[in-house]
């Protein structure tokens, strides 16, 4: 099967030296990861899943709980569309920082 290193490749071998998510595309992959936390009790209990072992914390549920292989499927339907909804910075461009 495919690794995270078999993206990296890709990009490399585009030209590019770093990659960051678009905004919108961010927004929508912490919907998908909601939506499919939704379908268990993970939001429903006080767990480190969640934060709660972090006073003041906000509770986000971020690990993606939609099983490898479809997770698979998502990143090649991505690489496939060139990297859609991700930036990336020449490698011969200088690097900034991102604020958050």
């Amino acid at each position: 099967g495919k690794t995270v290193s078999t993206y990296h490749t890709g990009i490399d071998a585009s030209g590019a030296r770093a990659i960051a998510a678009e905004p919108a595309a961010e927004d929508a992959w912490v919907q998908t990861v909601n939506d499919r936390s939704e379908l268990t009790l993970y939001p429903r209990c006080n767990s480190w899943y969640l934060g709660a072992n972090v006073p003041g914390k906000p509770r986000t549920f971020m690990a993606y709980i939609g099983g490898v292989d479809t997770y698979r499927i998502l990143c090649d339907q991505i690489a496939a569309a060139d990297y859609s909804g991700f930036r990336t910075t020449a490698a011969d461009a200088p690097l900034q920082a991102v604020s958050a």
